[in-house]
């Protein structure tokens, strides 16, 4: 089978684009201008040939697909992560239609970043959502989806590169498939599911006094490495928390004071910083960014944070 793709990830689409390389599916690639300076070298080096790799920008980009999909004699599309929308023209050309590898559950979670948005709402299963593509994001029928258990305390980063290794058995599966005349397809109903928008700062950020001890350590792993970690303020600053743990703290019974939320209520240099949290849990702070580089929960200890300040 003659593949095209479209890709615009290498840890999501590069497993992949080995498993057609070796079963001599892959014809072409087409990135976008901005990613083509990261992609083209990982690509070259599994082995796609330079001179089927090509770079596109999103104001002629349907024109080239046009002639790609002549050129190669395309039989299907392959589309991965890509940010622009197929125009119809380009949507009927293949014989067997342009293809998207959705790497989240729809019809739950359409639109963009649904890796981010299922580790935010504390899924316990993402996984590769694959359909046929139609003008309307996400809204196709879906021909397979593979799920993906999520391992607690995973980062974006690590269920990213488990979707990719997912991925090179999905995408045998789906060639497979449309070498049937026909294809198990599921239709999805207009009124099911959410279509997610990019996250803005507000989703990215911490909300010590709504969030569970849970909810902010989700949200933290969902945030690490893509969006630089959770964002949270201290003295003024802002800090993007990457890792933090739970921990236990024996707080005072004598004392029925109730702490406020984000309040640092242990510190040293064995430990480094432990905050409060919703009903009497706590969080370990494990790395953190600031404008001073990267630092541990000690470190931030021996530049004299301590008990009693808060994050908010």
């Amino acid at each position: 089978m003659r593949i095209l793709l479209l890709c615009n990830s290498d840890s999501l689409a590069i497993p992949a684009v080995i498993e057609m390389q070796k079963k001599g599916n892959l014809v072409a690639v087409g990135v976008t201008e901005k990613s083509g300076k990261i992609l083209i070298p990982t690509l070259t080096s599994v082995g796609v040939e330079q001179e089927n790799i090509y770079t596109l920008n999103n104001k002629n980009f349907a024109v080239t697909l046009t002639q790609l999909i002549k050129d190669y004699q395309v039989e299907v599309v392959f589309v991965m992560t890509f940010p622009w929308k197929l125009p119809s023209s380009v949507l009927a050309l293949p014989g067997k239609g342009c293809i998207n590898f959705h790497f989240g559950l729809l019809p739950k979670y359409k639109g963009t970043d649904p890796v981010f948005w299922q580790l935010k709402n504390m899924e316990q299963k993402g996984g590769i959502s694959v359909h046929r593509m139609t003008e309307e994001i996400d809204e196709g029928p879906i021909l397979l989806i593979d799920e993906l258990p999520v391992i607690p305390g995973e980062t974006f980063g690590i269920h990213c590169q488990r979707l990719g290794t997912l991925n090179s058995s999905t995408v045998n599966k789906v060639i497979e498939l449309l070498k049937q005349n026909e294809q198990p397809q599921i239709i999805q109903n207009d009124q099911t599911g959410n279509y997610f928008k990019a996250p803005d700062r507000n989703d990215l950020t911490i909300s010590w006094k709504t969030q569970s001890a849970d909810e902010i350590e989700w949200l933290i792993n969902a945030t690490n490495p893509r969006y630089g970690g959770a964002l949270t303020t201290i003295r003024q600053m802002q800090v993007s928390i990457l890792e933090v743990s739970p921990a236990s703290v024996n707080m005072d019974a004598n004392n029925p004071q109730e702490i406020v939320p984000g309040t640092i209520v242990y510190a040293d240099m064995v430990y480094g910083l432990i905050v409060a949290c919703l009903n009497k849990q706590f969080l370990k702070i494990n790395i953190v960014h600031t404008t001073e580089g990267y630092l541990s929960g000690t470190k931030l200890f021996s530049l004299g944070f301590n008990t009693g300040e808060t994050f908010y």
